[in-house]
Protein backbone atom coordinates (compact mmCIF):
# COMPACT_ATOMS: atom_id res chain seq x y z
CA UNK A 1 0.00 0.00 0.00
CA UNK A 2 1.36 3.38 -1.07
CA UNK A 3 2.07 6.01 1.59
CA UNK A 4 3.70 8.43 -0.86
CA UNK A 5 1.96 11.77 -1.22
CA UNK A 6 1.83 12.83 -4.85
CA UNK A 7 1.99 16.40 -6.07
CA UNK A 8 -1.02 17.38 -8.19
CA UNK A 9 -4.23 15.81 -9.53
CA UNK A 10 -6.82 17.42 -11.81
CA UNK A 11 -10.52 16.51 -11.87
CA UNK A 12 -12.47 17.56 -14.96
CA UNK A 13 -16.02 18.33 -13.84
CA UNK A 14 -17.39 19.63 -10.54
CA UNK A 15 -20.58 17.61 -10.28
CA UNK A 16 -21.11 14.79 -7.77
CA UNK A 17 -18.69 12.31 -9.36
CA UNK A 18 -15.97 14.97 -9.60
CA UNK A 19 -16.50 16.24 -6.07
CA UNK A 20 -16.31 12.75 -4.56
CA UNK A 21 -13.24 11.93 -6.64
CA UNK A 22 -11.57 15.13 -5.41
CA UNK A 23 -12.35 14.21 -1.80
CA UNK A 24 -10.55 10.87 -2.23
CA UNK A 25 -7.67 12.36 -4.21
CA UNK A 26 -7.07 14.89 -1.42
CA UNK A 27 -5.86 12.00 0.76
CA UNK A 28 -3.00 11.17 -1.63
CA UNK A 29 -2.09 14.44 -3.37
CA UNK A 30 -0.61 17.69 -2.16
CA UNK A 31 -2.93 19.60 -4.48
CA UNK A 32 -6.21 18.75 -6.19
CA UNK A 33 -7.79 21.07 -8.76
CA UNK A 34 -11.41 20.69 -9.88
CA UNK A 35 -11.94 22.35 -13.27
CA UNK A 36 -15.52 23.19 -14.25
CA UNK A 37 -16.95 25.15 -17.16
CA UNK A 38 -19.63 26.77 -14.96
CA UNK A 39 -19.62 29.38 -12.25
CA UNK A 40 -20.54 27.11 -9.36
CA UNK A 41 -23.25 28.62 -7.14
CA UNK A 42 -22.57 29.02 -3.43
CA UNK A 43 -26.17 28.21 -2.53
CA UNK A 44 -28.52 25.39 -3.54
CA UNK A 45 -29.37 26.65 -7.02
CA UNK A 46 -29.68 24.75 -10.32
CA UNK A 47 -26.78 25.41 -12.69
CA UNK A 48 -26.49 25.58 -16.45
CA UNK A 49 -24.04 22.69 -16.82
CA UNK A 50 -26.39 20.23 -15.06
CA UNK A 51 -29.66 20.41 -17.01
CA UNK A 52 -31.17 17.65 -14.88
CA UNK A 53 -30.69 19.68 -11.67
CA UNK A 54 -34.41 20.34 -11.34
CA UNK A 55 -35.27 16.67 -11.77
CA UNK A 56 -35.59 14.31 -8.78
CA UNK A 57 -32.49 12.75 -7.25
CA UNK A 58 -32.32 10.44 -4.27
CA UNK A 59 -29.41 8.59 -2.73
CA UNK A 60 -29.71 4.87 -2.19
CA UNK A 61 -28.73 3.75 1.30
CA UNK A 62 -25.36 2.56 -0.04
CA UNK A 63 -24.68 6.00 -1.49
CA UNK A 64 -25.64 7.75 1.73
CA UNK A 65 -23.39 5.43 3.77
CA UNK A 66 -20.46 6.30 1.50
CA UNK A 67 -21.19 10.03 1.87
CA UNK A 68 -21.12 9.65 5.65
CA UNK A 69 -17.83 7.79 5.38
CA UNK A 70 -16.28 10.55 3.27
CA UNK A 71 -17.96 13.47 5.06
CA UNK A 72 -18.83 12.50 8.65
CA UNK A 73 -21.97 14.24 9.87
CA UNK A 74 -23.19 15.23 6.41
CA UNK A 75 -26.64 13.80 7.14
CA UNK A 76 -27.08 16.25 10.02
CA UNK A 77 -25.97 19.09 7.73
CA UNK A 78 -28.46 18.05 5.05
CA UNK A 79 -31.26 17.85 7.61
CA UNK A 80 -30.38 21.31 8.96
CA UNK A 81 -30.67 22.67 5.42
CA UNK A 82 -34.11 21.14 4.93
CA UNK A 83 -33.48 17.64 3.53
CA UNK A 84 -36.01 15.04 4.63
CA UNK A 85 -34.70 11.97 6.44
CA UNK A 86 -36.45 8.76 5.51
CA UNK A 87 -36.20 5.00 5.76
CA UNK A 88 -36.59 2.85 2.66
CA UNK A 89 -38.49 0.17 4.56
CA UNK A 90 -40.94 2.48 6.33
CA UNK A 91 -41.29 5.55 4.11
CA UNK A 92 -41.19 4.15 0.55
CA UNK A 93 -44.36 3.07 -1.29
CA UNK A 94 -43.72 1.09 -4.47
CA UNK A 95 -46.40 -0.08 -6.90
CA UNK A 96 -45.31 -2.86 -9.24
CA UNK A 97 -46.84 -5.93 -10.84
CA UNK A 98 -50.36 -4.83 -9.93
CA UNK A 99 -49.88 -4.23 -6.24
CA UNK A 100 -48.09 -2.21 -3.57
CA UNK A 101 -45.05 -3.65 -1.86
CA UNK A 102 -45.33 -3.78 1.93
CA UNK A 103 -43.88 -1.22 4.33
CA UNK A 104 -42.71 -1.63 7.91
CA UNK A 105 -44.15 0.16 10.93
CA UNK A 106 -40.70 1.11 12.21
CA UNK A 107 -37.45 2.05 10.43
CA UNK A 108 -35.28 -0.87 9.33
CA UNK A 109 -31.99 1.02 9.05
CA UNK A 110 -32.00 1.64 5.28
CA UNK A 111 -31.59 5.35 5.86
CA UNK A 112 -31.14 8.19 3.41
CA UNK A 113 -32.31 11.74 2.68
CA UNK A 114 -34.59 13.09 0.01
CA UNK A 115 -33.96 16.62 -1.25
CA UNK A 116 -33.36 18.56 -4.43
CA UNK A 117 -30.10 17.88 -6.28
CA UNK A 118 -28.87 21.49 -5.87
CA UNK A 119 -29.17 21.15 -2.08
CA UNK A 120 -27.27 17.86 -1.99
CA UNK A 121 -24.61 18.96 -4.48
CA UNK A 122 -24.01 22.33 -2.82
CA UNK A 123 -23.67 20.65 0.59
CA UNK A 124 -21.04 18.24 -0.76
CA UNK A 125 -19.32 21.05 -2.68
CA UNK A 126 -19.00 23.15 0.49
CA UNK A 127 -17.41 20.24 2.33
CA UNK A 128 -14.96 19.59 -0.52
CA UNK A 129 -14.17 23.31 -0.88
CA UNK A 130 -13.24 23.48 2.79
CA UNK A 131 -10.41 20.97 2.27
CA UNK A 132 -7.14 22.94 2.40
CA UNK A 133 -5.54 21.23 -0.59
CA UNK A 134 -8.54 21.35 -2.96
CA UNK A 135 -9.09 24.25 -5.38
CA UNK A 136 -12.14 24.94 -7.57
CA UNK A 137 -11.20 26.44 -10.95
CA UNK A 138 -14.46 27.79 -12.37
CA UNK A 139 -15.55 29.16 -15.75
CA UNK A 140 -12.79 27.18 -17.44
CA UNK A 141 -13.42 24.88 -20.39
CA UNK A 142 -11.03 21.97 -20.95
CA UNK A 143 -10.26 21.62 -24.65
CA UNK A 144 -7.86 18.68 -24.65
CA UNK A 145 -5.17 16.63 -22.95
CA UNK A 146 -1.59 17.76 -22.57
CA UNK A 147 0.69 14.84 -23.36
CA UNK A 148 1.04 12.02 -25.85
CA UNK A 149 -0.15 8.47 -26.49
CA UNK A 150 2.12 7.17 -23.74
CA UNK A 151 1.71 9.65 -20.90
CA UNK A 152 -0.52 12.57 -19.91
CA UNK A 153 1.08 15.55 -18.19
CA UNK A 154 -2.03 17.68 -17.72
CA UNK A 155 -4.88 19.42 -19.54
CA UNK A 156 -5.28 22.16 -22.14
CA UNK A 157 -7.61 25.04 -21.33
CA UNK A 158 -8.99 27.72 -23.62
CA UNK A 159 -6.42 29.98 -21.99
CA UNK A 160 -3.25 28.15 -21.07
CA UNK A 161 -2.72 24.71 -19.55
CA UNK A 162 -2.35 22.90 -16.22
CA UNK A 163 0.17 20.18 -15.40
CA UNK A 164 -0.61 17.19 -13.16
CA UNK A 165 0.50 13.66 -12.41
CA UNK A 166 -3.06 12.36 -12.71
CA UNK A 167 -6.05 13.62 -14.71
CA UNK A 168 -9.51 12.30 -13.83
CA UNK A 169 -12.34 12.77 -16.33
CA UNK A 170 -15.57 13.22 -14.35
CA UNK A 171 -17.27 15.46 -16.90
CA UNK A 172 -20.40 13.31 -17.16
CA UNK A 173 -22.50 12.67 -20.25
CA UNK A 174 -20.81 15.58 -22.04
CA UNK A 175 -17.38 13.92 -21.89
CA UNK A 176 -14.98 14.57 -24.77
CA UNK A 177 -12.41 12.00 -23.69
CA UNK A 178 -12.98 9.62 -26.64
CA UNK A 179 -12.22 12.46 -29.09
CA UNK A 180 -9.20 13.57 -27.07
CA UNK A 181 -7.78 10.05 -27.17
CA UNK A 182 -8.29 10.01 -30.92
CA UNK A 183 -6.42 13.32 -31.17
CA UNK A 184 -3.47 11.58 -29.49
CA UNK A 185 -3.52 8.83 -32.12
CA UNK A 186 -5.22 6.29 -29.83
CA UNK A 187 -8.30 4.20 -30.54
CA UNK A 188 -11.36 5.50 -28.66
CA UNK A 189 -13.15 3.03 -26.40
CA UNK A 190 -15.91 0.74 -27.69
CA UNK A 191 -19.35 1.98 -26.65
CA UNK A 192 -22.60 0.20 -25.77
CA UNK A 193 -25.82 2.21 -25.99
CA UNK A 194 -29.28 1.11 -24.84
CA UNK A 195 -31.86 3.82 -25.54
CA UNK A 196 -35.29 3.26 -23.94
CA UNK A 197 -36.73 6.41 -25.49
CA UNK A 198 -37.73 7.56 -22.02
CA UNK A 199 -38.71 11.14 -21.44
CA UNK A 200 -39.97 12.61 -18.22
CA UNK A 201 -41.36 15.85 -16.89
CA UNK A 202 -41.19 17.30 -13.40
CA UNK A 203 -43.10 19.88 -11.41
CA UNK A 204 -42.98 20.98 -7.79
CA UNK A 205 -46.15 21.07 -5.73
CA UNK A 206 -47.44 21.88 -2.28
CA UNK A 207 -49.86 19.07 -1.47
CA UNK A 208 -52.80 19.78 0.89
CA UNK A 209 -52.77 17.89 4.18
CA UNK A 210 -55.78 15.75 3.28
CA UNK A 211 -54.08 14.50 0.09
CA UNK A 212 -50.60 13.78 1.48
CA UNK A 213 -49.32 10.27 0.65
CA UNK A 214 -48.69 7.76 3.43
CA UNK A 215 -44.98 7.81 2.61
CA UNK A 216 -42.18 10.24 1.80
CA UNK A 217 -41.45 8.64 -1.58
CA UNK A 218 -44.05 7.05 -3.88
CA UNK A 219 -43.12 5.19 -7.06
CA UNK A 220 -45.67 3.78 -9.52
CA UNK A 221 -43.52 1.75 -11.86
CA UNK A 222 -43.64 1.12 -15.59
CA UNK A 223 -44.44 -2.49 -16.53
CA UNK A 224 -43.04 -3.97 -19.73
CA UNK A 225 -44.31 -4.60 -22.28
CA UNK A 226 -47.72 -2.90 -22.00
CA UNK A 227 -47.44 -0.05 -19.47
CA UNK A 228 -44.74 2.42 -20.52
CA UNK A 229 -45.77 5.11 -18.02
CA UNK A 230 -44.52 5.80 -14.52
CA UNK A 231 -44.88 8.31 -11.70
CA UNK A 232 -42.46 9.33 -8.97
CA UNK A 233 -43.40 11.56 -6.04
CA UNK A 234 -40.92 12.64 -3.36
CA UNK A 235 -41.04 15.03 -0.42
CA UNK A 236 -38.20 17.57 -0.46
CA UNK A 237 -37.21 20.65 1.50
CA UNK A 238 -39.63 23.50 2.36
CA UNK A 239 -42.67 21.17 2.55
CA UNK A 240 -42.59 20.76 -1.21
CA UNK A 241 -43.03 17.65 -3.33
CA UNK A 242 -41.29 16.81 -6.60
CA UNK A 243 -43.72 15.11 -8.98
CA UNK A 244 -42.25 13.35 -12.01
CA UNK A 245 -44.07 11.57 -14.83
CA UNK A 246 -42.28 9.48 -17.43
CA UNK A 247 -43.02 7.51 -20.56
CA UNK A 248 -41.00 4.88 -22.43
CA UNK A 249 -40.86 4.56 -26.20
CA UNK A 250 -41.16 8.36 -26.59
CA UNK A 251 -44.55 8.34 -24.90
CA UNK A 252 -43.61 11.65 -23.32
CA UNK A 253 -45.79 13.37 -20.69
CA UNK A 254 -47.29 16.72 -21.81
CA UNK A 255 -45.75 19.95 -20.57
CA UNK A 256 -49.03 21.82 -20.02
CA UNK A 257 -51.10 21.84 -16.83
CA UNK A 258 -54.11 19.88 -18.07
CA UNK A 259 -52.10 17.35 -20.04
CA UNK A 260 -49.72 16.68 -17.13
CA UNK A 261 -52.60 15.86 -14.77
CA UNK A 262 -54.41 13.76 -17.37
CA UNK A 263 -51.22 11.76 -17.98
CA UNK A 264 -51.09 11.06 -14.22
CA UNK A 265 -54.58 9.54 -14.45
CA UNK A 266 -53.29 6.85 -16.80
CA UNK A 267 -50.80 5.36 -14.32
CA UNK A 268 -51.34 1.88 -12.96
CA UNK A 269 -52.61 3.28 -9.65
CA UNK A 270 -54.40 6.53 -8.80
CA UNK A 271 -52.22 7.51 -5.80
CA UNK A 272 -50.04 9.91 -7.81
CA UNK A 273 -53.02 11.58 -9.46
CA UNK A 274 -54.92 11.93 -6.18
CA UNK A 275 -51.93 13.66 -4.60
CA UNK A 276 -51.48 16.33 -7.29
CA UNK A 277 -54.95 16.93 -8.72
CA UNK A 278 -55.79 19.60 -6.13
CA UNK A 279 -52.20 20.48 -5.16
CA UNK A 280 -50.69 23.94 -5.61
CA UNK A 281 -48.14 24.09 -8.46
CA UNK A 282 -44.92 25.83 -7.38
CA UNK A 283 -42.91 25.63 -10.60
CA UNK A 284 -43.17 25.28 -14.34
CA UNK A 285 -43.19 21.80 -15.83
CA UNK A 286 -39.69 20.95 -16.99
CA UNK A 287 -38.78 18.11 -19.33
CA UNK A 288 -35.72 15.88 -19.49
CA UNK A 289 -34.76 13.59 -22.37
CA UNK A 290 -31.12 12.59 -21.73
CA UNK A 291 -31.96 9.09 -20.53
CA UNK A 292 -29.84 6.87 -22.78
CA UNK A 293 -27.82 4.13 -21.07
CA UNK A 294 -24.26 4.53 -22.38
CA UNK A 295 -21.20 2.54 -21.38
CA UNK A 296 -17.66 3.28 -22.58
CA UNK A 297 -15.49 0.19 -22.32
CA UNK A 298 -12.30 1.81 -21.05
CA UNK A 299 -11.39 -1.48 -19.39
CA UNK A 300 -10.59 -2.75 -22.92
CA UNK A 301 -8.86 0.41 -24.10
CA UNK A 302 -5.21 1.45 -24.16
CA UNK A 303 -4.91 4.58 -22.04
CA UNK A 304 -1.88 6.82 -21.52
CA UNK A 305 -0.37 6.78 -18.05
CA UNK A 306 -1.80 9.44 -15.76
CA UNK A 307 -5.37 9.32 -17.08
CA UNK A 308 -8.58 7.72 -15.80
CA UNK A 309 -12.33 8.29 -16.16
CA UNK A 310 -15.30 7.63 -13.88
CA UNK A 311 -18.93 8.53 -13.21
CA UNK A 312 -21.26 9.25 -16.13
CA UNK A 313 -18.19 9.86 -18.30
CA UNK A 314 -17.87 6.06 -18.27
CA UNK A 315 -21.22 4.57 -17.24
CA UNK A 316 -24.28 6.79 -17.75
CA UNK A 317 -27.46 5.07 -16.62
CA UNK A 318 -31.09 5.81 -17.36
CA UNK A 319 -31.83 8.24 -14.50
CA UNK A 320 -35.24 6.82 -13.65
CA UNK A 321 -33.60 4.02 -11.62
CA UNK A 322 -31.98 6.54 -9.28
CA UNK A 323 -28.59 4.78 -9.32
CA UNK A 324 -26.36 7.53 -10.72
CA UNK A 325 -25.12 9.29 -7.59
CA UNK A 326 -24.72 6.04 -5.67
CA UNK A 327 -22.68 4.57 -8.56
CA UNK A 328 -20.50 7.70 -8.45
CA UNK A 329 -20.05 7.26 -4.70
CA UNK A 330 -19.03 3.62 -5.21
CA UNK A 331 -16.59 4.75 -7.92
CA UNK A 332 -14.88 7.04 -5.42
CA UNK A 333 -14.17 4.05 -3.18
CA UNK A 334 -12.77 2.14 -6.16
CA UNK A 335 -10.51 5.14 -6.77
CA UNK A 336 -9.41 5.19 -3.13
CA UNK A 337 -8.44 1.51 -3.17
CA UNK A 338 -6.59 1.90 -6.48
CA UNK A 339 -4.61 4.89 -5.20
CA UNK A 340 -3.71 3.11 -1.97
CA UNK A 341 -2.30 0.19 -3.95
CA UNK A 342 -0.36 2.32 -6.44
CA UNK A 343 3.37 1.69 -6.04
CA UNK A 344 4.62 4.60 -8.12
CA UNK A 345 3.42 7.80 -9.72
CA UNK A 346 2.90 6.56 -13.29
CA UNK A 347 -0.78 5.79 -12.61
CA UNK A 348 -1.50 3.14 -15.20
CA UNK A 349 -5.20 3.66 -15.78
CA UNK A 350 -6.22 0.33 -17.24
CA UNK A 351 -6.05 -1.40 -13.86
CA UNK A 352 -8.38 1.25 -12.41
CA UNK A 353 -10.79 0.98 -15.33
CA UNK A 354 -10.99 -2.80 -14.92
CA UNK A 355 -11.84 -2.42 -11.23
CA UNK A 356 -14.38 0.27 -12.05
CA UNK A 357 -16.00 -1.94 -14.70
CA UNK A 358 -16.59 -4.62 -12.07
CA UNK A 359 -18.16 -2.04 -9.75
CA UNK A 360 -20.45 -0.74 -12.52
CA UNK A 361 -21.54 -4.16 -13.81
CA UNK A 362 -24.52 -4.75 -11.50
CA UNK A 363 -26.19 -1.31 -11.79
CA UNK A 364 -25.62 -1.41 -15.56
CA UNK A 365 -27.33 -4.80 -15.81
CA UNK A 366 -30.29 -3.61 -13.71
CA UNK A 367 -30.94 -0.52 -15.85
CA UNK A 368 -30.35 -2.05 -19.26
CA UNK A 369 -32.09 -5.31 -18.38
CA UNK A 370 -35.26 -3.48 -17.36
CA UNK A 371 -35.15 -1.08 -20.29
CA UNK A 372 -34.57 -3.89 -22.77
CA UNK A 373 -37.95 -5.42 -21.94
CA UNK A 374 -39.69 -2.74 -24.01
CA UNK A 375 -39.92 -3.48 -27.74
CA UNK A 376 -39.39 0.23 -28.45
CA UNK A 377 -35.92 0.26 -26.86
CA UNK A 378 -33.11 0.85 -29.33
CA UNK A 379 -30.06 -1.34 -28.80
CA UNK A 380 -31.98 -3.61 -26.42
CA UNK A 381 -29.86 -6.41 -25.00
CA UNK A 382 -31.56 -9.73 -25.82
CA UNK A 383 -31.68 -12.04 -22.81
CA UNK A 384 -30.02 -15.43 -22.91
CA UNK A 385 -32.02 -18.50 -21.99
CA UNK A 386 -30.36 -18.39 -18.57
CA UNK A 387 -31.26 -14.71 -18.28
CA UNK A 388 -34.90 -15.41 -19.15
CA UNK A 389 -35.01 -18.22 -16.60
CA UNK A 390 -33.52 -15.99 -13.92
CA UNK A 391 -35.92 -13.15 -14.80
CA UNK A 392 -38.92 -15.47 -14.47
CA UNK A 393 -37.61 -16.58 -11.08
CA UNK A 394 -36.98 -13.00 -9.92
CA UNK A 395 -40.46 -11.92 -11.11
CA UNK A 396 -42.00 -14.76 -9.14
CA UNK A 397 -40.11 -13.65 -6.03
CA UNK A 398 -41.17 -10.04 -6.62
CA UNK A 399 -44.83 -11.06 -6.63
CA UNK A 400 -44.32 -13.05 -3.44
CA UNK A 401 -42.62 -10.01 -1.87
CA UNK A 402 -45.87 -8.04 -2.12
CA UNK A 403 -47.17 -10.11 0.79
CA UNK A 404 -43.87 -10.95 2.46
CA UNK A 405 -42.16 -8.08 4.29
CA UNK A 406 -38.93 -10.01 4.91
CA UNK A 407 -38.62 -10.93 1.24
CA UNK A 408 -39.33 -7.32 0.23
CA UNK A 409 -36.54 -6.13 2.53
CA UNK A 410 -34.15 -8.61 0.95
CA UNK A 411 -34.95 -7.13 -2.46
CA UNK A 412 -34.38 -3.62 -1.10
CA UNK A 413 -30.95 -4.53 0.27
CA UNK A 414 -29.92 -6.04 -3.07
CA UNK A 415 -31.33 -3.11 -5.04
CA UNK A 416 -29.47 -0.66 -2.80
CA UNK A 417 -26.25 -2.60 -3.46
CA UNK A 418 -25.85 -3.43 0.21
CA UNK A 419 -26.00 -7.18 -0.42
CA UNK A 420 -24.92 -9.36 -3.31
CA UNK A 421 -27.47 -10.46 -5.93
CA UNK A 422 -26.28 -13.97 -5.05
CA UNK A 423 -28.58 -13.69 -2.03
CA UNK A 424 -31.47 -14.43 -4.39
CA UNK A 425 -30.19 -18.01 -4.64
CA UNK A 426 -30.41 -18.65 -0.92
CA UNK A 427 -32.30 -21.92 -0.35
CA UNK A 428 -35.02 -20.13 1.65
CA UNK A 429 -35.73 -17.77 -1.24
CA UNK A 430 -35.72 -20.58 -3.78
CA UNK A 431 -38.25 -22.40 -1.61
CA UNK A 432 -40.47 -19.32 -1.46
CA UNK A 433 -40.40 -19.06 -5.26
CA UNK A 434 -41.32 -22.72 -5.69
CA UNK A 435 -44.16 -22.80 -3.18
Amino acid sequence: MSTQRHQHAIVIGGSMAGLLAARVLSEQFERVTIVDRDQLPLSAEPRRGVPQSVQPHVLFSKGYQILEELFPGIGETLAARGAVEFDWGKDFLYFQKGNWTPTTETPIGLKSYTCTRPLLESTVRQRVSSLPNVELLQNQRVIGLWGNATSIQGIKLQQGSLSAQLVVDASGRSTHLPEWLQDLGLTPPPMTVVDPGLGYATRRYRIPAEALPDAKIVLISQEAPDQPRLGYLAQVEADQWIATLGGYGRDYPPLNDQGFVKFAQTLSDSAFYQAIVHAEPLSEIQAHRATVNRLYHYENTKLPDGLIALGDAVCALCPIYGQGMTVSAMSSLVLRRWLQRSRNSTFKGMSFQKQLARSNAFPWSIATGSDSKFSTTKGAIPPSWAGELFQAYADRLAVRAQNDVDLHLQFLQIGHMLKSPGLLFHPQLILKALL
